[in-house]
């Protein structure tokens, strides 16, 4: 007779035999720096690194390298022997230094089936200049994926690889309405376009491209107006300024972030009348305090008015509060009422307490209180930033009071040294299971779809 536990300890004690060439192979798909440690591990991998198939040479690379690192990239880039190369990430601190052997990278990675391909350009304050990164050099079919920052990319016509194309972002580079249309008329198939803290002359309309289904734009402050006409559209994220951008219909959006820049003018938001139109169809929406404002109820003329909104396929929804603001429970309550079939709700607290001034205390609270509405379909909802205070308290409550098929409530402090206890949040009668987290120790493994904010 074996004790109890004994086949569980012979198990777990078990190792599974892999051969050589299979963990020769594992160790290709690793990043370079990755890949090159790991060969060192037995001699038969020592020559791993020559067929590493992921080549990134990022800023923790160089700063590893220190003053080596051009002629390191370029004896594991000339020395390669595989016949694969997935990525190529290359971070360059001095774009001047590197120009030479930069086109000789690109043409080894390309003769070599590259899919992915990211430049992070960086230049010293007292050299603030612009690459140019002309098409010709990047024009190869097997590119998916391209991510330039601080470069300026160059179209020329008649191009044959990057028709294939499908993913391009690019960062702190200046753009034109031209190079909008030159880049549809080249990509034919481009699915994705991410435009982070770019800059034009002039005003530039997204129009024109029959496959474009993802828009990301973050921190386009040097654009006067980028415009986005395009009925495709399924996914569409944006960082920035609300009179910055403008949205024509009829759209398709289901993937939504607004994450509006603290100068925007409220009044921007309640006179967008496509506005509700647009976020229709949406299923997994991300909103800030400042896009919760310009939609919250509001006295027009001396009247209390609600904002008339509806959306009626809203699934996921996550609230992030950034700074000092006037949001209350009030104001959260009355949005997630127009989204009936929400089940996942995600609320980020922020740093600062709840608006508990004269709005809450004349107005929003007795509707607050008053109030009954179900959450027929919520399941989940998720705190994040709680600091015991009473509005948090109440707001929580209310949901769990109201949400009569919710599953799980999970709390995480805002400081790593407030302990929270289920007894703090509920109380409520509610068969509901309850898990609270410090700061910095969120293991719920429950994430919002977004982690932009």
């Amino acid at each position: 007779m074996e004790a109890p536990g004994s086949k569980r300890k012979r198990l777990s004690n078990h190792s599974v035999y892999l051969p050589n060439h299979v963990i020769d192979r594992i160790f290709t798909f690793l990043p370079t720096k990755d890949v090159i440690s790991s060969s060192a591990v037995a001699s038969p991998f020592l020559n791993s690194w020559m067929y590493a198939r992921n080549l990134r040479f990022d800023r923790i690379f160089k700063s590893n390298c220190g003053r080596e690192d051009i002629s390191i990239i370029n004896k594991i880039i000339s020395g390669h022997l595989g016949k694969k190369i997935y990525s190529f990430h290359l971070y360059i601190p001095a774009p001047n230094r590197y120009s030479l052997f930069l086109q000789e990278w690109i043409q080894i990675v390309a003769s070599k089936g590259i899919e992915e391909l990211e430049i992070d350009l960086w230049f010293t304050p007292d050299n603030e200049d612009t690459y140019y990164m002309h098409s010709d050099s990047i024009d190869i079919e097997t590119l998916r994926s391209v991510k330039l920052i601080n470069c300026e990319l160059r179209l020329l016509p008649n191009l044959k690889g990057l028709r294939f194309l499908k993913s391009l972002s690019l960062t702190k580079a200046p753009i034109t309405p031209h190079f909008i249309q030159a880049l549809f008329r080249s990509c034919v198939v481009l699915e994705s376009l991410s435009l982070a803290f770019c800059s034009s002359p002039t005003n530039v309309t997204i129009k024109g491209s029959n496959q474009l289904r993802t828009i990301l734009i973050r921190g386009c402050g040097n654009i006067c107006l980028i415009t986005i006409d395009d009925p495709n559209i399924h996914t569409f994220h944006y960082e920035g300024e609300i009179d910055k951008i403008k949205l024509i219909g009829p759209t398709r959006f289901e993937d939504v972030i607004f994450n509006l820049d603290t100068t925007t003018w409220l009044q921007h938001i309640s006179g967008m009348g496509n506005l509700i139109e647009i976020l229709r169809n949406v299923q997994t929406l991300s909103i800030n305090n400042i896009f919760l404002e310009g939609l919250s109820p509001r006295y027009i003329d001396f009247e209390y008015k609600d904002m008339e909104f509806y959306l009626p396929n809203l699934k996921e929804l996550q609230i992030v509060r950034h700074g000092l603001t006037y949001v209350n429970p009030w104001d959260i309550i009355i949005f997630v009422k127009n989204c009936p079939n929400i089940e996942r709700l995600f609320l980020d607290f922020g740093d600062y307490a709840m608006e508990a001034g004269r709005y809450w205390n004349f107005v929003a609270k007795e509707k607050f209180e008053n109030c009954q509405i179900e959450f027929s379909k919520l399941k989940l909802l998720k705190v994040k930033g709680y600091k015991k205070l009473e509005l948090e308290e109440k707001l929580v409550n209310f949901f769990l009071l109201w949400a009569k098929i919710l599953k799980s409530l999970i709390i995480v402090s805002k400081s790593k040294h407030l302990e929270i206890k289920s007894k703090d949040v509920v109380t409520v009668s509610k068969i509901v299971t309850i898990s609270t987290y410090c700061h910095h120790r969120d293991k719920s493994s429950v994430f919002p779809k977004h982690t932009i904010f």
